[in-house]
């Protein structure tokens, strides 16, 4: 009893210093990769930046490689993003190189729970944009890899099962920009990513949705609870007018002239009560707002006919789009509504904010 005691000592003393010396370790890679991944940004030439570059993956690999990594909270500001599944399944790093001309590369890591193993592995992933045709139907790796960086990780689930989708953004060179929506699973027999999904509902072919256009312009991408106009055509029912019945009435026995006449007020009633009716019964229009958790974002067209394909002419064409997770499928949505939802902002205007004064006056 006494030896049990003593090891359960040794090991509450042990235990804490051990997870010091996690938390020193990783706090010592996240120092040196920051250094690491401002010189990619600032470094004045293509060879420092790409050198810098080589050495923070090799450095974030190896890091990523410690027991009990995908604990640790990296922060790297606006030069790294890193999202995390809640389900802690799997972690993904992504940034961009830019080169003297203008151009841009992305690079990045995943890193995935082997659940056979109950271990994660860490996969990096190379940017062959440039090299894929089909940029919107292809399955993906992370070896051939539609390069972006990811800003959002939406996690939706149905009948058990979770769905992982990724929004990015990215610009390509000087003259383009895109904007992305990705879904990204994992193969059940092991943690290897595949990057693109059959979750487009009526898009069979979609495993990517891919929206480029030029530098000049505004895109928005995102995902939060908007509304979704639906229009309705109501055709009210037809209605007797009694024109029949002027008209048959019109030609009893009588003068010549008078039943010509009362013919003629008969045509002339009929033709009103039509144009009534006509009024009163065409189809109304009534429309519905209802909320959605949804990813909403611009549809972008060419500026100019005949442009098709020469991304740095599309713009916004005026109109918003939006998905909406139905049934374990992205479903497209026209009329989504991307307004405001600050109180202050939508308040009345015979009842203007209340003034204050700035920060730096107030005592």
């Amino acid at each position: 009893m006494r030896k049990i005691f003593v090891i359960l000592s040794i090991m509450t003393v042990l235990v804490p210093r051990v997870l010091s010396q996690d938390k020193a370790l990783m706090a010592d890679y996240q120092s040196q990769l920051q250094a690491l991944f401002e010189e990619v940004y600032t470094a004045p030439t293509d060879n420092q930046r790409y050198h810098a570059n080589e050495s923070a993956m090799q450095l974030l690999a190896e890091a990523l490689g410690q027991e009990n990594s995908i604990k640790w909270q990296w922060d790297f500001g606006s030069r790294v993003s890193v999202l995390t599944a809640p389900d802690k399944k799997f972690r993904i790093f992504t940034w961009p190189v830019v080169n003297d001309d203008g151009e841009y590369e992305c690079f990045g890591f995943v890193q995935s729970l082997d659940e056979k193993k109950d271990e994660y592995d860490v996969y990096p992933l190379y940017d062959k944009s440039q090299e894929i045709v089909n940029r919107q139907e292809d399955l993906l790796t992370h070896d051939n890899w539609f390069g972006t960086v990811y800003q959002e990780l939406i996690t939706t689930t149905y009948e058990g099962k979770t769905y992982y989708t990724l929004l990015g953004s990215c610009v390509v060179d000087a003259l383009t920009q895109r904007k992305i929506i990705e879904p990204i699973c994992f193969k059940s027999t092991h943690s290897q990513p595949q990057f693109g999904q059959n979750l487009f509902r009526k898009e069979r072919n979609i495993r990517r949705v891919v929206l480029e256009y030029t530098t000049n312009a505004m895109v928005s991408l995102r995902y939060e609870e908007q509304f979704i106009r639906t229009v309705e055509r109501i055709r009210a029912k037809r209605t007797g007018t009694g024109s029949r019945g002027n008209y048959a009435r019109s030609r009893r026995p009588g003068k010549r002239g008078k039943g010509r006449l009362s013919r003629v007020k008969a045509t002339a009633a009929r033709t009103a009560a039509a144009q009534s009716e006509r009024v009163t019964s065409g189809p109304s229009i009534k429309t519905t707002d209802k909320k959605y958790r949804m990813i909403i974002f611009d549809e972008v067209a060419p500026q100019i006919a005949g442009m098709e394909g020469l991304f740095q002419y599309y713009v916004p064409s005026g109109v918003e789009l939006a998905y909406v997770f139905v049934n374990g499928r992205w479903e497209l949505r026209e009329g989504a509504q991307g307004r405001v939802n600050n109180k202050r902002l939508n308040q009345d205007f015979d009842k203007p904010m209340e003034k204050k004064a700035p920060a730096y006056m107030v005592e």
